[in-house]
């Protein structure tokens, strides 16, 4: 006898037996099944080749998830429905492999889409020019670090994004990670506790050059401790890990220290004392990014290691945040930092490159970042800029 129809019947005989109606109950179906739907959000990418978080099976399998790709499924309300790369067969496989459609100008998404993002490096010096048309068309603009390469072209999208109420963010994945919120959450416990931060300890997973992951140990040292520095070192024997046009030396090692004036976290403490932050830009698969803070009466660390035996955890732990606070910004239009706090940012990183290029890793103060001082990029023929014409 068949134990599992047997099984099937008694149940359906059961819930027959329970009910106040006289019908009979035939033999036992399997019910349809149904898939659930829901409104995705349509997006648009631009520059997903070499460089880009879009690129490398980063960001695009955990918004467009696709078989063979080592993610766990569908995992928000967002779907990449356009595309555009300066290289338009980068482009075209770029569109087969994720299920979108590839268009010809990078500014024939608008209208088409809910949320765009700009998720290239080598596209930074540019982005003045590629996000425009969507920060004047109000559609919401994830703009990938380090932003600019001059407060002047900085100044020029905020000021679009706000004369078009258009809500934008720029950020990386170790401003959102579980580490920098738990470290955030320690200095405001200190604060509370009336103890000053005496200073601090980093390390950064740098790959060796500042700007495209350098960035990214900064960010995490300005999630933490917040942005009233008054000056930034960087000290280093290059900030580009290999030669290129702009770049004459490939860099071996790198230092990054940051001067506060203190520390205001409204609502919870204040500090007036100054204090010290140095940063190592490393390279390796120790840890992403970690932090001693030496305050009155101690210290306190925390790591967050390189998940480097599992490479989807580590996608969930370290990148997925960022992804998530896409979606918030689509969906809500509400910014989790404001305009300013994006141009600070922005000042402090760009006075970190200063710093290097023109003091031998000597302090400069953020106010002393001239208006129109513009930082290299590594290949600044990456655009042909008669595009924009």
């Amino acid at each position: 006898m068949n134990n599992d129809h047997t099984r099937r019947s008694f149940i359906g005989k059961a819930a027959a037996a329970g009910t106040a109606s006289a019908l009979s109950v035939g033999p036992a179906t399997a019910a349809k099944r149904t898939s659930s739907t829901c409104e995705l959000l349509n997006i648009g990418v631009v520059a997903v080749g070499d460089g880009s978080h879009l690129n490398y099976d980063i960001w695009s399998p955990m918004i467009n998830p696709v078989p063979g790709k080592e993610w766990y499924g569908r995992t928000t309300r967002m779907k990449i429905t356009h595309c555009w790369d300066r290289d338009p067969e980068v482009a075209a496989a770029y569109a087969k492999e994720f299920g979108c459609e590839a268009v010809k100008n990078y500014d024939d998404m608008v209208g088409k889409v809910d949320g765009m993002i700009f998720g290239g490096f080598y596209e930074v010096k540019w982005w003045p020019q590629l996000t425009r048309p969507y920060l004047e068309a109000g559609i919401p603009c994830h703009i990938n670090r380090p932003f600019a390469y001059s407060m002047k072209s900085a100044r020029q999208m905020i000021e679009t994004a706000k004369k078009y109420n258009t809500p934008i963010q720029c950020t990386d994945e170790r401003e959102f990670i579980k580490e920098s919120v738990t470290a955030r959450g320690k200095v405001e416990q200190l604060l509370k506790e009336g103890k000053n931060i005496l200073g601090a300890n980093s390390d950064n997973s740098a790959g060796y050059e500042y700007p495209a992951h350098g960035v990214h140990g900064l960010y995490y040292l300005l999630a933490i401790l917040g942005l009233d520095v008054n000056q930034v070192s960087f000290q280093a024997d290059s900030w580009w890990n290999n030669v290129t046009l702009t770049s004459r030396k490939t860099m071996e090692y790198g230092l990054l220290t940051l001067q506060y004036n203190g520390i205001d976290i409204p609502g919870v403490g204040k500090q007036d004392k100054k204090f010290m932050v140095a940063q190592q830009q490393l390279t390796g698969y120790a840890s992403n990014a970690n932090m001693r803070i030496y305050y009155d009466g101690g210290w306190w660390d925390i790591d967050n290691h390189w998940t480097y035996n599992d490479r989807a955890m580590r996608m969930f732990t370290l990148f997925f945040p960022t992804v998530l606070q896409m979606q918030r910004l689509f969906e809500t239009r509400k910014m989790i930092w404001d305009y300013d706090y994006i141009l600070k940012k922005t000042n402090i990183f760009l006075a970190g490159f200063k710093s290097h290029l023109e003091h031998n890793g000597g302090f400069v103060r953020i106010e002393d970042v001239p208006e129109n001082w513009e930082a290299p990029c590594p290949h600044p023929d990456w655009i042909d800029e008669s595009i924009f014409k």
